[in-house]
């Protein structure tokens, strides 16, 4: 018999009182062309994405089989449907249904939040224990707490910690504790209701390892950003925190942000009025950039002055200096932002990238990208890849993976020299297009039809003409070729 998930996640939690970073509990094995959700991402998508789904008669057959103590077929129920699509019209039933025996109820609830080792029967198990009154047991309010720290469930353990006496205070212990969909879940219901808690909000509640735009508005609303900003003078992480709550509402992909905020324009300008003093660093010039981009898409009263504050702070010389520094010391965790500001800001630091690929071909392969429209630089990244990648073991034969089970960082390396550029370089990189062909992973192989299209187009010749090993490759992948889309592409190059 598998060991309860909560007894799991207790003897895990480290000195802090957090799951470790890369915890994770053994999930079933998803197939090849599915995608493995984070943990937590596939009910928080649920909840910020789509609508609700009421499927009444699962509902209505729960509710038998959970008067009938048939708790075998509610599992089965619950895992085909997800806990999430099921529970809040199910827990109207429960409560309006006065043939249900609350005492079994209860212990049933909590054998599946603390017995169990099946996932989604967990979250059902928190979720009835939401029917509940716990003010008089610490104890239980504690357990709940603990399953919050798992990512998967902190969803359903705030729902239940809503309704206690000092529910927000426990939601506030959830939150500091949590990094990812958890958090988000967590700061959306938080009530900043001590002056302790809305400073932590305005520092500490806005970055998440998902997005940090889905708590961007949340955060300076809670937080009162605007006040804050108003002050004089701000302490350097306070200036850094608001920072990343302005740089959140500003995306507006996958929620409300700029655009509704009442104080967007002043609260605009007075960041970057901070701003004149206190950036210093490529993350600041990446919030100011931000910032003047969405000055130009949006009809901001005093536009012409927010734009100028902008490029007053770009335009500094000393901005190059640390651009510099930051690309040539290739393992620098702001490798990124300066490499994007560069590009953004008109600065030449292709010779420092492609050191930096040549140093990390792996690490850093997000580089190509922007090194392959350079066409001084593109032999150069064919020659250094044929030579780094293990082109045997990436040709491992056919299969329908959309992310493969190893060399992940290698198969993305190939992925990013195919695309788009390649083609206008007929031949070159026979090598990777060969592999490609070969790989397991489908999206490389729709890449290398799409170069070998492109290399046809410009040598006007069928590829029989200019590749007999390619198009004796080609032949043999699409007699095997597993996803029909692909194989479509293939026959209608071989014809």
């Amino acid at each position: 018999m598998k060991q309860s998930i909560y007894k799991t996640i207790n003897e895990n939690i480290n000195s802090s009182g957090q799951l470790p970073p890369d915890f994770e509990l053994s999930r079933e094995p998803v197939a090849p062309n599915e995608i493995r959700f984070m943990v937590g991402a596939k009910d928080g998508v649920g909840v910020f994405h789509m609508g609700p789904n009421e499927p009444k008669k699962v509902v209505k057959s729960i509710l038998k089989h959970l008067k009938a103590g048939q708790y075998d077929k509610i599992s089965a129920l619950a895992k085909e449907h997800g806990v999430l699509q099921i529970i809040d019209p199910l827990l109207n039933a429960i409560e309006t249904d006065k043939k249900i025996n609350f005492s079994i109820l209860c212990e049933y609830a909590k054998s599946l939040a603390f017995e169990n080792a099946d996932e989604e029967m967990v979250k059902l198990g928190i979720a009835l224990l939401g029917l509940f009154d716990w003010n008089d047991s610490p104890e239980m309010q504690e357990k709940i707490i603990t399953l919050a720290l798992y990512e998967e469930f902190t969803l359903y353990a705030l729902v239940v910690a809503c309704s206690w006496e000092k529910g927000n205070d426990a939601i506030f212990k959830i939150a500091q504790s949590v990094t990812g969909w958890g958090k988000i879940h967590a700061v959306e219901r938080l009530k900043p209701e001590t002056k302790e808690i809305q400073e932590w909000i305005l520092r500490n509640g806005c970055e998440n390892e998902v997005m940090n735009s889905y708590l961007g508005l949340k955060c300076a609303l809670k937080g009162n950003l605007i006040e804050v900003l108003r002050s004089e003078t701000l302490d350097d992480d306070l200036y850094d925190s608001t920072g990343i709550i302005m740089d959140a509402m500003l995306d507006e992909g996958p929620v409300d942000g700029i655009s509704v905020y009442e104080h967007a324009e002043e609260a605009l300008r007075l960041y970057l009025q901070h701003s004149q003093n206190q950036a210093t660093t490529i993350t600041h010039l990446w919030n100011i950039l931000n910032i003047s981009s969405a000055i130009e898409d949006n009809d901001f009263s005093f536009k012409d002055e927010l734009q100028k504050l902008c490029d007053e702070i770009s335009s500094r010389t000393s901005w190059r200096n640390l651009i510099f520094e930051i690309v040539s010391n290739h393992d620098d965790n702001q490798f990124f932002f300066a490499t994007n500001v560069a590009h953004r800001l008109g600065i030449d630091v292709n010779e420092q990238l492609f050191n930096a690929i040549t140093k990390n071909p792996t690490k850093h392969c997000g580089c190509i990208v922007s090194l392959m429209k350079n066409e001084i630089y593109v032999p150069k990244i064919v020659e250094l890849y044929q030579k780094v990648l293990p082109l045997d073991e990436m040709a491992s034969g056919m299969n329908d993976y959309l992310f493969p089970p190893t060399l992940n960082q290698e198969y993305q390396c190939l992925d990013f020299i195919l695309q788009q550029e390649l083609g206008k370089y007929p031949l070159l990189g026979d090598k990777l297009v060969l592999t490609a062909l070969r790989s397991p992973v489908t999206r490389n192989r729709n890449f290398a039809c799409r170069v070998l299209e492109a290399w046809s187009n410009a040598l006007e010749k069928h590829i029989s003409d200019y590749s007999v090993t390619l198009y004796e490759a080609l032949e043999d992948v699409a007699a095997q070729e597993v996803n029909a889309d692909t194989k479509k592409m293939m026959m209608k190059l071989l014809k």
